[in-house]
């Protein structure tokens, strides 16, 4: 019989430390999940445009605004497993709704979420929240496996059509491609990827929505080695390093104050994220380019 290890047990953890992802993983009940898309809902109601077609920064860091995402960001079961894998103190970094309308073509090509975040060490891992179906036809997300290990890959922005990533990115080094799986989740699980992690997604060919929530999760000794002062979220335990300016949370769901704290920490990431793009493309060699 394994031993449990706080969220994960000690089989699962060396799983994903020599994969680099693991899935899939219990969280949410039927009751959560049902009450998190009413609040998924509201805010789209709220905002008087679906979040799939909204302006960019309601896609990102939603938890700011809202107090259902808050809520989710702090789950106690995705936290657990988070804790097993670096320890108590944990900050989000950053949270990202991943949305692909029913017969959409949006997708992800091979990348590594390390390549403009600038967190130093890659102490950070991605638990990406299902609050729909994710099934083989709706575009899962696939790993590569053991990809994590090379560390950092070269990798090329704005050159993927229909991406649902910020720089439209792939990586344009060589890496093995013969060993991958999707993760297909139901509603309420969620899979685990480590930063470096190469990992894509295809269509959404199926007749309904893909929802999903991308919380990155950092140790408080990481830091970021950018220009930039970072926003981020203490969500459990206490941060003994100061590495980051940490936000409080909603209070009303896009409320005055909230919408302009949301505003703020959404431009500091794009800075930051553009510096860090641009540092990346200017070491690309001309091949890759």
């Amino acid at each position: 019989m394994d031993d449990l290890v706080t969220g994960l047990t000690k089989t699962q953890i060396e799983r994903f430390r020599a994969n680099g992802f693991y899935y899939p993983l219990d969280a949410l009940s039927q009751e959560e999940v049902r009450r998190f898309r009413d609040g998924f809902a509201n805010t789209e109601v709220q905002l008087g445009v679906p979040l799939a077609e909204a302006e960019g920064k309601f896609r990102h860091n939603l938890h700011l605004l809202c107090g259902w995402a808050d809520e989710l960001v702090r789950h106690p079961a995705i936290l657990d497993v988070i804790e097993s894998l670096m320890g108590t103190n944990i900050i989000l970094y950053t949270c990202r709704a991943f949305i692909k309308p029913p017969k959409s073509a949006g997708i992800t090509a091979w990348h590594q979420d390390s390549t403009y975040f600038a967190l130093r060490p890659h102490d950070h891992v991605t638990a990406w929240v299902a609050l729909s179906d994710v099934t083989p036809e709706s575009g899962p997300a696939e790993f590569a496996c053991g990809s994590h290990i090379r560390g950092q890959l070269l990798q090329k922005s704005n050159v993927v059509e229909n991406s649902v990533n910020t720089a439209g990115q792939i990586t344009v080094e060589w890496f093995d491609k013969s060993d991958t799986e999707c993760a297909i989740l139901k509603p309420g699980q969620f899979s685990l990827h480590h930063t470096c992690t190469l990992h894509q997604s295809a269509p959404n060919n199926s007749d309904q929505p893909r929802i999903g929530f991308a919380l990155s999760y950092i140790s408080t000794r990481t830091r970021n080695i950018g220009s930039f002062r970072m926003p981020a979220t203490l969500v459990r335990g206490e941060d003994e390093f100061g590495n980051f300016d940490l936000q409080p949370r909603p209070k009303e769901d896009l409320g005055t104050e909230e919408t302009k704290r949301h505003a703020a920490s959404h431009a500091i990431f794009i800075e930051n994220f553009k510096e860090q793009l641009k540092l990346h493309e200017a070491d690309l060699p001309a091949l890759a380019t």
